[in-house]
């Protein structure tokens, strides 16, 4: 190896040890300090914020300016075709191997006679306020228990039945999808992180600037690429105290989440595990036969987006590291990055579909007899429904977006409702994995574009 190279290595090095051991370090302080976890708690917020911070300026700006020239030189047609094609491919390939991996290993049918996940859902609901939204049906009158000790296949009430649930989550409307899309007030979305609806603004804005006369169109799309350098270089500011705030926000959510369900859904976690894992593994793959850059050199170049993706569970947070990566490292063009990143994050949630389709193989499997067999429409149909769950999730807050698998699994006659609540309590472990699925997921399609649309 040449001077040059071990210097490289070792600097490459120096950057990473520095992560993984904030990550450790933050893990180990949240497992047994919890009161020093929860202390570390705010500052991980803050620095959460820190880097959201600029994300939606960062979107706006680089799709506006890739649009614009796209639209000048006459380029959009053929490159929107090809890109919702990518897009759409990659969903359908990550719920494909999630419907069929979850199947395979009988993910959920372990859990359909335990008595311990029952009695463990109903102390999460003894703990939960009274009258709470998302109550779920059921509860505080052994229904739990009876599913899964399999005193009774009796079907959970729908929501309907119960009282309020998760308010209009749990019903999707599009004219509510579109009411999040369509912004009446660009800085109110802005200030809620509404980032389907900045990006709407962007893609008009950066295809109106494509139409104007070219002196105008290069005056103002050099303003719009200096915002975003300035955008990027207050990153690179932020960046220089990652470690730091990795361990406090690792700590926190540590010490929050607790563990108490790590053994009763050890085998949902190990799946989930081996699923992403493998399913990173197939986009390493992917950027090799492209790029021609070894394997472990692709995951070197990639490494700190992957983390703070980890770390975060965040795809938007870690927007900035990732075009950074694949401009510098993987040498993709600057424009191509700048519009087909932005757009992945946000419409190609290839990591939710994952998600989605691991999750309701999980509730069938909680619901289905010992030896039952899954017919060829019902795969097609959760491998579609998968995909367009994660789709209607876009853009919903938190837990809510878990209560689109009534869009997988009504279509089949399998009820959501116990199998949502389970996953309520695992979800923080695994969410993690599956935000690095998607930041991975979205670089890996951001090569293919640049590829093929280069």
């Amino acid at each position: 190896m040449s001077s040059a190279a071990a210097k490289g290595s070792w600097d490459s090095l120096r950057r990473l040890l520095p992560i993984v051991g904030a990550l450790g370090i933050g893990g180990a302080i949240g497992t047994y300090s919890p009161n020093a976890g929860n202390l570390l708690a705010p500052f991980g917020r803050l620095y959460l914020s820190l880097l959201l911070m600029c994300v939606i300026p960062i979107i706006g700006a680089a799709v506006v300016s890739s649009l614009g020239r796209l639209v000048a030189n006459h380029k959009l047609g053929k490159n929107l075709v090809v890109i919702v094609l990518v897009f759409w491919i990659g969903m359908l390939i990550a719920a494909a191997i999630g419907t069929s991996v979850g199947w395979g290993t009988h993910i959920g049918s372990d859990l359909k006679t335990s008595p311990a996940l029952g009695k463990l859902l109903l102390e999460m609901e003894s703990t939960s306020s009274q009258g709470t939204r998302g109550k779920p049906a059921g509860a505080g009158d052994g229904r739990y228990v009876e599913l899964f000790e399999g005193r009774t296949s009796e079907p959970v009430p729908p929501a309907s039945e119960t009282g309020p649930q998760a308010g209009d989550a749990s019903q999707p409307r599009i004219l509510t999808y579109l009411e999040n899309l369509i912004p009446s007030n660009l800085i109110e979305a802005y200030l809620n992180d509404n980032y389907l609806a900045v990006l709407f603004f962007a893609v008009l804005l950066g295809v109106a600037l494509g139409f104007v006369p070219a002196e105008t169109r290069t005056l103002a799309l050099g303003v719009v690429e200096a915002l975003f350098d300035s955008l990027l270089r207050i990153i690179s500011w932020i960046i220089f105290l990652l470690p730091l705030g990795l361990l406090c926000i690792v700590a926190g959510q540590v010490a929050g989440g607790g563990l108490a369900f790590v053994f009763v859904f050890r085998k949902v976690i190990l799946v989930a595990l081996a699923t992403t894992l493998a399913t990173m593994a197939l986009f390493t793959l992917t950027i090799w036969r492209l790029r021609r850059v070894s394997p472990l050199e692709v995951l070197r170049r990639l490494r700190e987006p992957l983390l703070v993706a980890f770390a975060t569970s965040s795809s938007f947070a870690s927007i900035p590291a990732a075009m950074v990566a694949l401009e510098e490292g993987l040498g993709l063009k600057r424009e191509n990055v700048n519009l087909f990143l932005p757009l992945g994050m946000t419409m190609n949630p290839i990591g939710s579909a994952l998600f989605f389709s691991l999750s309701a193989i999980f509730v069938v499997q909680l619901h289905a007899d010992a030896g039952a067999g899954l017919s060829v429409a019902n795969f097609l149909l959760l491998v579609l429904g998968s995909v367009l769950a994660s789709l209607a999730a876009m853009g919903l807050p938190g837990v809510s977006a878990l209560w689109m698998l009534g869009l997988v699994l009504e279509p089949i006659g399998v009820p959501p409702e116990v199998g949502i609540v389970a996953l309520l309590a695992v979800a923080p472990i695994i969410d993690p994995l599956f935000t690095m699925v998607n930041v991975f997921g979205n670089c890996t399609a951001t090569t293919i574009l640049d590829r093929y649309l280069g």
